[in-house]
């Protein structure tokens, strides 16, 4: 099954638009990496991140005059794409006209398979020991580097642990990727970092309060609530 292991750098979260590609396909030494000028201003918490300035894309290609334009959807459509929070790099590629169809997310394939507090892609990196040249730490190549070593520890132990082929694991990080999360903790206000299991016990009222009320809720926050209210308290409830 063919791979390609790809990260992107972008003027910023919201509406981001590409100023780096980095991809390689699995098993191949060489990679791709490409900068471009886009159409806005990069965003100076970007910068913070990537390290990417304006001078350093002035004069680069528009990304839909590229050769790179062209190509990558066909060879997007001919292989599975392997990003860390791969949703957020599918966005910025469907925001430049390119569009993915099947993808493996290797953010929520490591949260579904390992009970980690963090499960960023620079975590993993240090948890697993990968090595790669500090330079390229966080610019989009750098990040492949690591995605590729993260990609192979996951499959390689699953396979291991569950006595299945390589393409069978591949179907199966497929699978999760496209799945919603059961999370297991809250990550913002008041019961921040506590288990859902306790607030399904403890305070069963703000699962149904965080259901009605709240406006702004991710895919994976609503699959964990319906989750959570449908098996009800097995405790008496407490005012949140």
């Amino acid at each position: 099954m063919k791979i390609i292991l790809l990260d992107t750098e972008t003027t910023g979260l919201e509406n981001g638009r590409i100023i780096q590609l980095a991809y390689k396909n699995r098993g191949d030494d060489s990679m791709f990496i490409e900068y471009y000028k886009p159409p806005v201003p990069i965003e100076f918490g970007a910068m913070g991140t990537h390290h990417i300035t304006e001078e350093m894309i002035a004069g680069k290609p528009i990304f839909s005059e590229t050769v790179t334009f062209k190509e990558l959807p066909k060879m997007l459509n001919d292989s599975v794409l392997v990003a860390h929070n791969a949703k957020y790099d599918i966005g910025i590629l469907k925001a430049e006209g390119v569009e993915t169809s099947r993808f493996i997310c290797t953010y929520k394939v490591a949260y579904r398979l390992y009970d980690f507090p963090d499960h960023k892609l620079q975590s993993l990196r240090y948890r697993w020991g990968v090595k790669i040249d500090e330079a390229k730490a966080h610019d989009a190549s750098g990040d492949v580097m690591v995605l590729e070593k993260v990609f192979e520890y996951m499959l390689q132990d699953y396979m291991s642990q569950n006595k299945v082929t390589d393409d069978e694991a591949i179907e199966k990080f497929i699978e999760i990727s496209n799945e919603p999360t059961l999370l297991r903790s809250i990550g913002f206000g008041k019961y921040r970092g506590t288990s859902f299991d306790d607030l399904r016990n403890n305070h069963f009222d703000y699962l149904v309060w965080m259901k009605n009320k709240m406006e702004d809720k991710s895919e994976d926050l609503i699959f964990t609530l319906d989750y959570h209210l449908a098996k009800g308290a097995t405790m008496p409830n407490t005012p949140f």
